[in-house]
């Protein structure tokens, strides 16, 4: 009876795990959703670096999206001033990134991933621990090249709490 149970458990898992490895193989398959998961990366490398020219060149020029902890959306124009922050003020930034999916639709490409960020600046004060947040930016192929037309950011936890009721 226990080698049952045992075996039923083994099937389940196995059930989950190749699900989750045909999504992510899926991902893999296809260049376009490749060359935006790569852009994302390059994207978080620029804002290390406090690179903003190579950061808002990552933006289309007709982008709207709701940055992290902005009361308002917002254009190019303004899209790299945290990065110019960054820059400016010296501040050490440490990330990490989980991709929780994506999905190409011919010249869009919608992408969802989940970070943690921790900024610590040249005085010693750290901010951001123990904060996850979330983020969707849309893609468009412009020629050759992959843009940022739309996004979207907020807190894990905004989540959580709303849906704990």
């Amino acid at each position: 009876m226990r080698s049952m149970a045992t075996l039923w458990v083994l099937c389940a898992v196995t059930t989950l795990l190749t699900g989750v490895g045909a999504a992510r193989a899926a991902e893999a398959e296809d260049p376009g959703l490749a060359a935006v998961w790569q852009l994302e990366d390059d994207y978080w490398r620029y804002v290390k670096a406090g690179d903003v020219e190579s950061y808002v060149k990552l933006w289309h020029d007709d982008f709207i999206g709701w940055p992290c902890g902005q009361v308002h959306p917002k254009r190019k124009d303004s899209i790299g001033e945290w990065v110019k922050k960054v820059r400016d003020e010296r501040i050490s930034l440490q990330y990490e990134l989980t991709r929780e999916g994506g999905q190409r639709f011919g010249d869009i490409v919608v992408v969802h991933y989940s970070f943690s960020r921790v900024d610590t600046y040249p005085d010693g004060r750290v901010e951001g621990r123990g904060i996850r947040s979330k983020i969707t930016h849309t893609w468009m192929k412009s020629g050759a090249t992959w843009l940022i037309v739309g996004g979207m950011c907020g807190n894990v936890a905004d989540t959580v709490t709303l849906g704990a009721d």
